[in-house]
């Protein structure tokens, strides 16, 4: 297969976006993992931070505190 056209421009800020995505999730998880330490509840912290509330309780079981 030829690839007749390639956007070296396009390529490099969807590679920048994906960069800031994943950033940005990083960052939730962080934040939920101090949050729980705090002992706020699952269920605050998946509405302020915009984490599933499924996903914050895996955040929960995966450092041993139960939610």
């Amino acid at each position: 297969m030829i690839l007749e056209e390639f956007d070296e421009e396009i390529y490099k800020q969807n590679v920048r976006e994906d960069g800031y995505l994943e950033g940005q999730r990083q960052k939730a998880i962080e934040d939920a993992e101090n949050l729980l330490r705090e002992g706020d509840t699952p269920e605050k912290i998946a509405r302020c931070i915009g984490l599933s509330l499924e996903q914050v309780r895996e955040i929960a079981e995966s450092i041993s505190i139960k939610a």
